[in-house]
């Protein structure tokens, strides 16, 4: 029994999604911090080629179809063909391979919010001040992913990861991205004391995005899972770049590399979130602008 392959991406998508992590699935995270308590957070995730392999998977024949019967559903009828949305248009555009020019495009998240989502919101207040910005080099499938959030203080770029949260939770815009993208544990969250001089990143919690894998985190988990997501995660990683507004004076991370232009860069494999089921936080300490 053959049927159209329009939705493949659709049935495949958050496998494909997954098995791409094992190569380009790196997560970074740039949290710009100014004396007055001001800044920018950005998460970026490197999508590598997977937008590239959707694309390719839409636009496959019904004779290619390989679905087997007992995923087929019980008809013969074809399924027609929707219109392509001007976002999915743009996202096959950067991620084609020879696409000739650099990308590095700023959309509002208001922008690309679909409508049925939009019209639901009740604090476009915030949605406003979220920025999406999506990266391409020429001639390459690669596409990366970031979200900036531009804050006056740390109270406001809370609200912000808040609403990111309920969205994920809620809407399902959110809810069948990758967990190392838009889900709200992905974004850094800190105390800090700038007159003082220090920032405190607080330890990340990965239990709950590890269980969607349906893995424990307990000693139940087997050799099989384990290695299955060895397989995924093996070659991602998540780093984490803190801009601070003085020179760095130090940090409690032993593998933290300061540089000479007040930055802080620490970096973990994946794995160690899916095994801990956590990503420790660290202190930096730096000496406050006069």
């Amino acid at each position: 029994m053959k049927i159209y392959t329009l939705r493949i991406s659709q049935f495949f998508g958050f496998t494909l999604f997954i098995m791409m992590l094992s190569s380009c699935g790196d997560l970074q995270q740039d949290l710009y911090l100014k004396a007055d308590g001001s800044g920018t957070l950005e998460t970026t995730f490197d999508m590598g080629e997977f937008m590239s392999m959707v694309g390719e998977l839409d636009g496959m024949s019904p004779d290619q179809d390989t679905l087997t019967d007992d995923l087929a559903p019980d008809t013969t009828s074809s399924i027609v063909p929707c219109q392509k949305d001007a976002m999915t248009l743009f996202m096959e555009m950067i991620s084609n391979p020879e696409h000739p020019v650099d990308v590095d495009t700023i959309m509002s998240l208001i922008s690309i919010m679909p409508d049925s989502v939009r019209q639901k919101e009740t604090r476009l207040d915030i949605a406003e001040k979220i920025d999406v910005r999506f990266r391409s080099p020429a001639n390459s499938a690669n596409v990366s992913v970031g979200v900036l959030m531009d804050f006056e203080n740390k109270i406001q770029l809370e609200e912000m990861i808040e609403y990111f949260r309920t969205m994920d939770q809620g809407n399902g815009m959110l809810s069948n991205s990758s967990p190392m993208s838009m889900q709200s544990e992905s974004f850094l969250s800190f105390d800090m004391n700038l007159k003082e001089g220090w920032i405190k990143i607080d330890t990340l919690i990965y239990g709950d995005v590890v269980s969607e894998f349906g893995i424990s985190q307990d000693s139940s988990a087997t050799s099989e899972e384990l290695g299955m997501m060895e397989m995924m995660f093996g070659n991602s990683k998540i780093r984490s770049v803190i801009h601070v507004p003085g020179e760095v004076l130090s940090c409690t991370n032993k593998n933290a590399i300061l540089t000479k232009d007040n930055r802080v860069i620490v970096e973990f494999p994946f794995m160690d979130a899916i095994n801990k089921g956590r990503l420790d936080g660290f202190t930096i300490a730096f000496a406050p602008q006069k």
